[in-house]
């Protein structure tokens, strides 16, 4: 049959099946790989709304705040055991207030009532200011990058007794920061 016009054929189709099959053959690369890295960093943010509060100063007495501070602190930490606290403060303990003219009303006659709590004087010793803090919060966290946040109140209160300040505009900055440890 390999003579014959029958058997050539076959003979040529089975050997353009082996050289096809050959041709079509899977062929691999080399690997090409790609090193992947992913990092998920602690986070600490604190909010404070609204960004303005008012007080409507008497000349001897106290005076409240026009509004309450709602304040956001929200965290993620890479530790599984952390003390978080959150503080307010003025940079100046002498002049937590002051008018264009010099005249400064001291962060020991600002006081602080943190989530209805009772009113205490900014004499506090704090992380980021010796003698003019107050600790809104401390607590202990648990969990490992848990994202976890919370709210809180300050209402604020200023005593103008005994400092004999003359009528103008008093301003001040308030300063509201977090810590973990």
């Amino acid at each position: 049959m390999a003579g014959s016009p029958l058997g050539r054929i076959l003979s040529i189709a089975l050997l353009c099946m082996v050289t096809c099959a050959s041709a079509s053959a899977q062929i691999n690369s080399a690997v090409g790989p790609v090193a992947l890295s992913a990092n998920l960093p602690s986070s600490l943010t604190v909010t404070a709304t609204p960004g303005l509060v008012n007080f409507t100063l008497i000349p001897s007495g106290v005076s409240n705040g026009s509004t309450a501070i709602s304040i956001k602190t929200s965290w993620s930490l890479a530790t599984f055991i952390s003390q978080l606290s959150l503080y307010a403060y003025f940079t100046s303990p002498a002049s937590a207030l002051a008018d264009a003219s010099g005249h400064n009303i001291p962060a020991a006659n600002v006081s602080g009532s943190a989530n209805g709590g009772g009113f205490g004087a900014f004499t506090g010793a704090g992380p980021f200011a010796a003698t003019s803090s107050i600790t809104i919060f401390s607590q202990f966290v648990l969990g490992f990058n848990i994202p976890q946040t919370r709210t809180d109140s300050l209402n604020l209160r200023i005593n103008t007794t005994g400092l004999g300040l003359p009528n103008g505009n008093y301003s001040g900055l308030l300063v509201i920061q977090a810590q973990v440890i």
